[in-house]
């Protein structure tokens, strides 16, 4: 998994609140990736983008060598 400047964020009427910020993270096959921080730091916004569960912005996400920006709702 390849994820290069993963942004996140979620805007009311009023406020704009960056959940993630130009998040890069290279795991290579093989390796586990814990996520840990304090509360409300991103780590749930993290894990629903890198499960596609949630719209982002981002440079590069390569899962798998492929591609995964831009998918349909079918294709995730």
């Amino acid at each position: 998994m390849q994820l290069q400047a993963v942004t996140k964020v979620y805007r009311t009427e009023l406020v704009a609140t960056h959940a993630l910020r130009s998040l890069h993270l290279h795991v290579r096959d093989g390796e586990f990736v814990g996520v840990t921080g304090p509360s409300c730091s991103g780590k749930t916004t993290f894990l629903n983008i890198a499960g596609l569960l949630e719209e982002f912005t981002c440079v590069t996400y390569t899962l798998d060598g492929q591609d995964e920006r831009g998918l349909s709702d079918d294709a995730r």
